[in-house]
């Protein structure tokens, strides 16, 4: 592991307008692990997201990247440092092909200069784009189109990929070609920060956990503590903690 976490956030508030969902979040990311958020849906984890990439001003509290604070940053300034997201339902250019779409990725001057190397990676990852190359976009299935956002994240050859719901609507195969895609890029050492429903998909691809509920870190733990099929369930309504847990990090009542 590196002297400084790759990402480090502590104390984060944040919310929208003067509503407040984050109240206090304390989260690290070492370099090459791949990390996940757990959490009912509207408990912060998007909100969290939003915050790091700089959608959104958190109210208080620090967030460092590479050991830099980028609490005041802009999203164009966050992207050309490294931290790429693929939002939930990300926005793609539906009247451009699916090359041109991939191509868009690799806007960072890092990703320029080796684009050739980084456009061979994504199609040996994801051959059905490559077979969909001259396609619309806006013709593609949502699995594809999915496909097609991880690519263009890809190519902006990150220092950390933060992914917002990959799965989201997506069928079983899909899911698993996903999933095979971001455990292969993983094991290269991309790290990875992933929020996603799907609990199978998540600690498949990932080494260490984090619960976030009310906009607090209430639970976190090693990929091997995973809770049982009950306290998935119990998390996902708001019940009982997972037990499997480590010592809770981050909370703060």
């Amino acid at each position: 592991m590196s002297e400084h976490p790759l990402l480090e956030i502590s104390g984060l508030r944040a919310g929208y307008g003067r509503a407040t969902v984050l109240r206090g979040i304390d989260v690290t990311v070492q370099r090459g692990e791949a990390i996940a958020l757990l959490g009912p849906n509207g408990h912060g984890k998007t909100t969290m997201l939003n915050a790091v990439s700089g959608l959104i001003r958190p109210m208080a509290g620090a967030i460092r990247f590479q050991d830099e604070d980028i609490v005041r940053r802009d999203p164009t300034e966050i992207f050309r440092r490294g931290l790429v997201h693929i939002p939930q339902g990300s926005l793609l250019f539906p009247r451009l092909t699916v090359q041109e779409n991939v191509l868009l990725g690799s806007r960072r001057p890092e990703a320029r200069a080796h684009r050739s190397e980084t456009l061979e990676l994504v199609q040996a990852l994801f051959p059905k784009l490559q077979q969909r190359r001259d396609q619309l976009v806006g013709t593609l299935s949502g699995g594809e189109r999915q496909m097609v956002a991880i690519a263009m994240g890809l190519m902006a050859r990150p220092e950390l990929l933060v992914l917002d719901e990959p799965t989201l609507g997506l069928a079983p195969k899909v899911r698993g070609e996903i999933l095979a895609a971001l455990k292969q890029v993983q094991r290269t050492g991309l790290t990875l920060l992933v929020a996603d429903g799907d609990i199978d998909f998540l600690f498949e691809l990932t080494d260490r956990w984090y619960l976030i509920e009310l906009g607090r870190v209430v639970g976190s733990g090693s990929a091997d503590q995973r809770p049982s099929q009950q306290e998935v369930m119990d998390m996902y309504v708001g019940g009982t903690h997972p037990t499997a847990s480590s010592t809770p990090a981050g909370s703060n009542g």
